[in-house]
């Protein structure tokens, strides 16, 4: 992974931190949610047990979380998108605008962009992993 990558990851999952996206680390074979990042260290905390409370700390580098692709958006999502990109490009309340269009993004768990899942930093997520 390139340092270019791995701050690409690490922004992008720090950005996801309140939406509980799930990650793949592959080192130790499970699935579970990103509640921790350790930035100095490069380790993350993913629970993988919520019933215990259980966790594993995992390297960043060992871990892929599961995005959606912008064409895995429902028809009211798409909608929603459009509208947001729509007042980005006016120029209404751009700050505001921006926010909302991210916001809106991460917590949907979607790519943006599709950077992730093009880059292969990201796993494709099942279409019924977040509803």
């Amino acid at each position: 992974m390139t340092q270019k990558d791995k701050n690409l990851l690490l922004t992008d999952l720090c950005a996801r931190l309140p939406y509980s996206v799930t990650a793949y680390a592959s080192e130790i074979n499970k699935n579970g949610i990103i509640t921790d990042i350790n930035i100095p260290h490069n380790m993350v905390n993913l629970t993988v047990d919520n019933t215990n409370e259980r966790y594993e700390l995992v390297s960043l580098l060992d871990i892929k979380p599961y995005l959606r692709s912008l064409s895995s958006m429902t028809e009211e999502e798409k909608e929603k998108y459009i509208n947001l990109r729509y007042k980005i490009e006016l120029g209404v309340n751009v700050d505001l605008s921006i926010y909302n269009y991210l916001n809106f993004l991460y917590s949907r768990h979607i790519d943006v962009d599709n950077r992730l899942l093009y880059r292969k930093l990201a796993i494709e997520a099942p279409i019924d992993m977040y509803i």
